[in-house]
């Protein structure tokens, strides 16, 4: 497909803008209580996070979906993915399987409280089904829920392969419409425990299903439009208006809209110009570990805010807080290069051989989380 080779630098610089809200959102949890409202307010940039899936959607659909084409070629698919997003999923889960077990003896009562570790939940967290609707509760590290979303994505492209063979653009179209609507109505009727869909977790793999479908849709979408442009403010004034909508919580669905129309653009005139930056250089090695960021964050979370803060700080100054959470969130995108660079990589290309996949298939751009 077109585009499969483009860097969709703007798509860098988003993520990392969103793996930054995320992490200041459930570091502000912490802060003293006359700064509370600041996690309140951010609050309402939920729908952000499925930005994060709805160019995940974008930007595998764009990769796989001429690969694809029989057993073979989905396994060998497969194993790139999970080359990408198990190493480093695994090693933060070790983390705070070990401060679950420092916690369960009695060592520490930091860490998260014991309801983070439930050890029945071990297995699921390994397979990376913990967001499939198998538990009332995040685990663990409990943002790899999205990664367990993330990977039932993975194995349900198939299907948005098929209906875009069969149905083409329309198809795709239909099915993000019916996955939402399916959402909706699993809300409705209580089979979804949670207000909203845009909430869901525990059960996230359906809602990141139905991301990955509007994302594949965008996809084939710019394929196909013959506007050249190579302005970035017109996706830039969609990202912001989508955020203002959020803000102002006017409509979800008319939020989500416009969200898409930011992935649309931003795809478009990346495609038009793939070689232009859409970001100062010197910030690309953090826009590329968006993903790093997202999953190291909460054991930098427990480490410096659970036990440093609570146990040794926990000043009642906002500013003082605040100061230490940008440290914090320094070190967190520090830590995220690093892994990136000294861990993830090399593991992903060691997995890779003995899995045995081309040396090809296993690149140093971020994964699509």
């Amino acid at each position: 497909m077109k585009g499969s080779l483009v860097r969709y630098r703007l798509f860098e610089i988003w993520r990392f803008i969103a793996a930054l809200l995320i992490m200041f959102y459930h570091f502000a949890h912490f802060a003293p209580e006359q700064s509370q409202w600041v996690k309140t307010s951010l609050e309402s940039l939920r729908l952000l996070l499925d930005l994060f899936f709805i160019i995940s959607g974008y930007l595998i659909f764009t990769r796989y979906a001429d690969q694809v084409q029989g057993v073979s070629s989905y396994l060998r698919y497969l194993g790139r993915r999970l080359v990408r997003l198990y190493p480093l999923h695994v090693i933060t889960l070790g983390y705070f399987v070990a401060v679950g077990v420092a916690v369960s003896l009695g060592l520490t009562r930091t860490g998260g409280g014991r309801d983070l570790y439930q050890w029945d939940m071990l297995i699921p967290n390994l397979l990376l089904i913990q967001a499939w609707g198998v538990s009332d509760a995040l685990t663990f590290n409990f943002v790899s829920w999205s990664v367990s979303a993330e990977w039932f994505a993975y194995l349900a492209l198939p299907i948005l392969i098929l209906v875009h063979r069969s149905a083409g653009l329309v198809g795709l179209f239909a099915l993000s419409v019916f996955s939402y609507a399916a959402l909706q109505v699993m809300i409705r009727f209580g089979l979804m425990p949670f207000p909203s869909w845009v909430q869901a977790d525990t059960w996230g793999a359906y809602r990141v299903f139905a991301d990955f479908a509007l994302g594949a849709f965008l996809s084939v979408l710019v394929t196909r439009c013959p506007l050249r442009f190579g302005s970035r403010l017109p996706a830039w004034a969609a990202l912001i208006g989508a955020c203002a909508l959020m803000t102002l919580d006017v409509n979800l669905y008319l939020s989500l809209v416009v969200l898409a129309l930011a992935v649309f653009l931003a795809g478009l005139v990346e495609t038009n110009e793939p070689e232009r930056f859409s970001y100062p250089v010197f910030l690309q090695p953090a826009a590329v570990v968006s993903f790093g960021i997202y999953l190291w964050h909460p054991v930098i979370e427990n480490l410096m805010l659970s036990f440093v803060w609570n146990k040794f700080i926990a000043s009642p100054s906002s500013t003082v807080f605040f100061g230490y959470v940008a440290i914090a969130m320094l070190l967190t995108v520090v830590v995220a290069i690093i892994s990136f660079r000294c861990f993830e990589t090399p593991m992903a290309h060691l997995l890779s051989r003995l899995m045995g996949l081309k040396k090809t298939a296993v690149s140093v751009a971020p994964a699509a989380v």
